[in-house]
C-alpha cells in the first residue's frame, strides 16, 4: 500500500483523485484546495479529504467544510504527491516543497521536461519510473500520439518519417477566458514533437500546431512514410484493435459526434480516456500512411498518472498495472460501447 495525495484539484487533479480513491493498492491521502468554492462542496460531498492552506482554514469552515489539516500536513503523510497544479508551478512546488521534504512527486505535461528524471507514457516507457523520485506525465497530445506511434514501431522495423498537424482545442470546457472567437493560431515546429521524443527516443517526428476556437477535443491528422510498403488499412485496424487505450472508431465524423457519444453513453463528465483512432480516415497509398485521431484532453491523462504512481512505487509490473487502471476506470467497457456506437 501507498500512500499518495493530489496536489491540485482542477480539471486533471479530480479526475486522478477520483482514479487513485479506488485502486486496492493505494490509500489516497487526500487533496488540496486552496478556495471554498462549488468544486470543495463536490469534494466533501463525495467523502474526499481536503488539506487547504491554514489562512484559508476558517473560510472552509465557514461554508460547512472542516479541513482534514493543512497541505504540508497531506505532503508529510504522502510518500507520493502528484502534482496537479496549474501549468508551471510545479516546478516552484519541487523546489520550494517536495525536495526539502524529501518527497517523490508526479507532474503534468504542462511542466518542462527538466522538471522530472523521465517523461512518462505508461504503454510506451512504463518501466522508466521505476525507483525515480520525480516523473513528468506528458500532456494529453503528447499522451495521443505516443499511443498511436508506439504500436506501430512495435510492429514495423522501418518507419521513416512521421508528420503531423495538431488542431488543437481552444480551451476546456469549464475555462471561461476561452480562445480567440475569430482566429485559428499555428506554431511551426511545435514542441510535440520533442515531447514525443523524450518518451519514444530520437524518432524522425516533427509536429505543427493549430488552435481553434473550439472546446471539445484536439485532433491530428497524422502522416507516416515507410522505406517499404505502408500497412494496409486492415494492418492499421488490426494493429489497434489490440490497444486498450485506443478506441477504434470506424463512422465518427466529427469531435460533436463523438462527445454526443460519450453523453448519451453516461460516460461520467463525458470522459472517454481513450484516444480515438478514425478508422475512415485511414489512407494507405504506396509507402505512406495517414489516419486522424481525436484527443479528449480532459482525462486521457488520468491512466497515466495512476500507472506512474505504481511504476515509481514498484508495485506491479506493466502489464497487472494497466490492466488495474483499466479497470478501475472501466476502460475495456468504454472503448466496446464506443466502438460499438460507431461500427
Amino acid at each position: 500500500m501507498i500512500s499518495v495525495c493530489v496536489n491540485g484539484y482542477g480539471t486533471i487533479g479530480k479526475r486522478v483523485a477520483d482514479a487513485l480513491g479506488r485502486h486496492p493498492d493505494v490509500k489516497l491521502v487526500g487533496v488540496s484546495k486552496f478556495t471554498p468554492d462549488a468544486d470543495a462542496r463536490i469534494a466533501a460531498a463525495k467523502g474526499i479529504r481536503m488539506f487547504v492552506p491554514n489562512e484559508n482554514h476558517d473560510a472552509f469552515v465557514k461554508m460547512g467544510i472542516v479541513p482534514a489539516g493543512t497541505v504540508e500536513e497531506m505532503i508529510d503523510s504522502s510518500d507520493i504527491v502528484v502534482d496537479a497544479a496549474p501549468d508551471k508551478k510545479g516546478v516552484k512546488n519541487k523546489e520550494e516543497i517536495y525536495m526539502p521534504k524529501n518527497k517523490k512527486a508526479i507532474f503534468q505535461g504542462g511542466e518542462k521536461e527538466n522538471v522530472a528524471e523521465v517523461s512518462f507514457n505508461a504503454r510506451s516507457n512504463f518501466n522508466s519510473a521505476k525507483n525515480k523520485n520525480y516523473v513528468r506525465v506528458v500532456s494529453c497530445n503528447t499522451t495521443g500520439l505516443c499511443r498511436i506511434i508506439k504500436p506501430m514501431l512495435d510492429n514495423r522495423d522501418d518507419l521513416e518519417k512521421i508528420s503531423v498537424s495538431l488542431i488543437r482545442r481552444g480551451a476546456d470546457p469549464n475555462d471561461s477566458k476561452g480562445s480567440a472567437l475569430n482566429s485559428v493560431e499555428w506554431e511551426a515546429n511545435s514542441h510535440h514533437a520533442h515531447d514525443v521524443q523524450t518518451v519514444l527516443g530520437p524518432i524522425p517526428i516533427k509536429t505543427t500546431a493549430f488552435k481553434s476556437p473550439q472546446t471539445l477535443m484536439h485532433v491530428h491528422s497524422i502522416s507516416m512514410k515507410f522505406r517499404g510498403p505502408a500497412p494496409s488499412k486492415e494492418d492499421v485496424e488490426a494493429i489497434y484493435s489490440r490497444e486498450s487505450r485506443v478506441a477504434l472508431l470506424m463512422t465518427a465524423t466529427s469531435t460533436a459526434d463523438v462527445i454526443e457519444k460519450a453523453r448519451d453513453l453516461g460516460l461520467a463528465r463525458n470522459d472517454i480516456f481513450l484516444v480515438n483512432l478514425h478508422a475512415n480516415t485511414v489512407i494507405s497509398d504506396g509507402g505512406e500512411l495517414s489516419m486522424s485521431i481525436t484527443v479528449p484532453q480532459e482525462s486521457i491523462v488520468v491512466p497515466e498518472n495512476v500507472d506512474a504512481v505504481i511504476s515509481m512505487a514498484g508495485l506491479m509490473d506493466q502489464e497487472t498495472s494497466m490492466g488495474m487502471t483499466n479497470k478501475i476506470l472501466g476502460l475495456g467497457n468504454i472503448k466496446a460501447r464506443m466502438e460499438s456506437a460507431f461500427s
